[in-house]
């Protein structure tokens, strides 16, 4: 009869210490990023669509247009894409989001459940900064071009 409170009391005891680190590890899984950019793109996956092409069936273009989001994390970047027209995420706000296989399920607060996304792309987030910095170089270097030429065919 002594053996049952001493059980409890270990079995209570065992509960207190792990429950703190069971918390720590679910949070742990869930990381943070901001949604900075989106675009519509095919549907149909990159590794079907070779598939498609190659069995004749036709044309790959279904007119249907799935979300394609460029996730920022702390460490890196993710180009996500969703699996159906209907996937919308909000932009420029932080997300929550874990990572699950070949999946990202990020928690969107008015959805019941998560939403799945597959994941296209991933680089580490200094080499991502870097090719950013490098397309806005670009970008101005162009436009002064297109504005030197614009001046010089103005003057006679």
């Amino acid at each position: 009869m002594k053996r049952a409170p001493f059980c409890t009391l270990l079995l209570s005891l065992g509960m207190l210490v792990c429950t703190p680190t069971n918390v720590f590890a679910q949070s742990q899984r869930l990381q943070q990023g901001t949604i900075v950019r989106m675009r519509m793109t095919d549907c149909v996956a990159s590794q079907h669509r070779f598939m498609v092409e190659m069995s004749g069936a036709g044309k790959t273009d279904n007119g249907v247009l799935c979300p394609e989001y460029v996730l920022l994390a702390e460490r890196v970047v993710y180009v996500i894409s969703g699996k159906n027209s209907e996937q919308l995420i909000p932009l420029a706000e932080v997300t929550r989001f874990r990572l699950q296989k070949n999946e990202l399920l990020i928690r969107i607060e008015d959805a019941a459940k998560e939403s799945r996304f597959r994941i296209k792309s991933m680089v580490l987030r200094p080499e991502w900064d870097r090719s950013q910095q490098l397309e806005e170089a670009e970008a101005s270097a162009m436009i002064t071009r297109h504005s030197d030429t614009v001046m010089t065919r103005g003057q006679p």
